[in-house]
């Protein structure tokens, strides 16, 4: 596509919606809107990435290719249009979305589904040196790094700062592949004084309980200071050394939301009404994590997924003069996977573990890749029986045939 489109130079006559990015919420949101509009898809990557389980590729049990779906074929599958570019701005009184290469797309009713960015908190020594721990690549180049870091069979020190969803879960990787490798140290730094801060305290004791025996030392009401090639300061007279220091300090709102004029300021997620609508613009809505909503949520999958479904219907309604309806989210529940040591279903405030729920986490992720991409075409139901091959070999099978493991099985326990 070349030159800046208009209705001059554009015979089709269907209403027109541009979504800015392309994962859970932009996704869903695309592939619910009927082809009636005319529906493009933007975003600088093609691949659609399920990122709740790229820990999983620090230990190996996930490929990238398991964890990705490519956009174009699941758009054309739902008669719209992908462009592989990112969105550079919003004009929203002129409605048109500017693209990197400069071309500009125009709309009747535009999504935004950005997501967040890489939260460094301005540490410095944060974006050189540390790896982040945000996309399948991200992910994949960790895995591969420790895996080249290990390969000896001297002292190895790593550091994982952040002691939340992603820290814990990039902790339970690591100890699946490395807990035996001698030498290994591992240390992980959390600013709040206990690990898994949001979740229900019990988790905090039993995550430290299951690595009492092993190479593992946490460090809890610190803050990082500073990140060096050898070492991650946490206060003016500790110093932790570090072969390889992991970031999860969790997510912040781009730069292109306030740019946009969707958050009153920088470094705001973007406000929206209950509609998902933004508080700005009527004909902009915004879904996934760079929404705030009135009632704050959980950045999770499921909401993102949900709320792109809303979105569709309330973009249709809006541009049909119909009544839009409120978001509302589902139930939340979590699953949080330690390795092969334990997973921990929390619910309510409360929290059901043990190794048994790790078929649960399998099943959401098998269910949910199925959802974005339903076996309607011999791609989709091959890529689908290779998931849950791959699924049954390296994480179930592993678990049927170690004794270690058939104990924990059945040791299930609520902590609330």
């Amino acid at each position: 596509m070349s030159g800046t489109e208009s209705k001059a130079s554009n015979p089709d006559s269907r209403k027109r919606v541009v979504i800015v990015g392309g994962n859970f919420a932009g996704l869903t949101a695309a592939t619910r809107l009927s082809s009636a509009y005319q529906v493009t898809l933007l975003d600088p990557s093609p691949w659609f990435e399920f990122l709740p389980n790229i820990h999983e590729l620090v230990s190996g049990v996930k490929s990238a290719e398991g964890l990705r779906l490519p956009r174009q074929r699941l758009l054309e599958q739902a008669g719209h249009r992908f462009i592989q570019q990112a969105a550079t701005a919003i004009h929203a009184a002129e409605r048109r979305v500017e693209m990197a290469s400069g071309d500009s797309l125009p709309f009747d009713a535009c999504v935004v589904a950005t997501g967040g960015i890489n939260n460094t908190y301005g540490v410095p020594g944060v974006a050189e040196i540390a790896m982040p721990f945000k996309t399948v690549d991200d992910c994949r180049r960790l895995g591969a790094r420790l895996s080249e870091l290990l390969a000896g069979h001297g002292p190895v020190s790593v550091v994982i700062v952040g002691g939340g969803l992603e820290g814990i879960e990039c902790l339970g990787e690591i100890l699946r592949r490395y807990r035996h490798r001698e030498g290994l140290t591992l240390h992980v730094v959390e600013a709040n004084q206990r690990l898994l801060p949001d979740e229900p305290s019990t988790l905090d004791r039993q995550i430290r309980a299951t690595c009492k025996r092993m190479p593992v030392q946490f460090h809890t009401g610190r803050q990082v200071k500073r990140v060096t090639d050898r070492e991650v300061e946490i206060s003016a007279n500790e110093k932790i050394p570090s072969d390889l220091t992991i970031w999860t300090g969790g997510a912040a709102p781009s730069s292109f939301l306030a740019a946009a004029g969707l958050s009153r300021n920088a470094g705001e997620w973007a406000d929206v009404k209950p509609t998902l609508q933004s508080a700005f613009f009527d004909n902009i809505f915004v879904v996934g994590d760079a929404a705030r909503l009135p009632q704050p949520i959980a950045k999770q999958a499921y909401h993102a997924m949900d709320m792109g479904v809303c979105a569709a219907e309330n973009v249709e309604a809006f541009l049909s003069g119909r009544r839009l309806t409120s978001f509302r989210p589902s139930a939340e529940l979590t699953l949080v996977s330690f390795g092969d040591l334990d997973t921990h279903l929390i619910f309510g405030g409360n929290a059901v573990s043990g190794s048994a729920l790790a078929v649960a986490k399998e099943g959401v992720y098998q269910i949910s890749m199925a959802r974005v991409d339903p076996p309607r075409s011999p791609m989709s139901l091959f890529q689908l029986q290779s998931r849950a091959w791959t699924g049954g070999v390296n994480l179930l099978l592993p678990r049927l045939l170690s004794p270690e493991a058939l104990r924990c099985l059945v040791n299930l326990g609520v902590r609330g």
